[in-house]
């Protein structure tokens, strides 16, 4: 009985029925869909607000590192110039002492010409000495 009433059902007003059936079961697939799609958007929301909050921080650590970065540079230029200059005087005075050296060895080389010629006078002088002692 159901059974016949069904198809009488069906002959009247099934195919109206169906097609409406047809389109509430498609305007859930899609209102499912939809809430699926605005779920995903919600956590990928969410994971985006943590990674900007997560990488924000990242970049003030950073720049603060980079801050200090940028001062040690500036402290080591300023420690490279004080070298530099401390190298330029330590060139001065080596070329200063080499002049010395020189100048020192000139003079020495002098003293002993010198040296050499009192000692031949030296010699000059005994021999006649030791001459004049011996006709005596």
């Amino acid at each position: 009985m159901i059974k016949d009433l069904e198809k009488k059902i069906l002959e009247i007003g099934g195919s109206k029925l169906l097609k409406q059936k047809s389109t509430v079961d498609g305007i859930r697939l899609l209102h499912q869909l939809a809430n699926e799609e605005v779920t995903k958007a919600e956590v990928m929301k969410a994971a985006a607000e943590k990674n900007v909050v997560r990488y924000t921080s990242g970049v003030e650590t950073n720049h603060a590192a980079l801050e200090e970065v940028e001062k040690e540079l500036e402290d080591l230029k300023d420690q490279l110039a004080e070298v530099a200059q401390y190298l330029d005087d330590l060139k001065e005075k080596l070329e200063a002492a080499q002049a010395a050296q020189e100048s020192s060895k000139d003079d020495l080389d002098q003293l002993k010409q010198q040296l050499q010629e009192k000692r031949e006078e030296i010699n000059e002088f005994r021999k006649k000495e030791v001459g004049y002692l011996l006709c005596d």
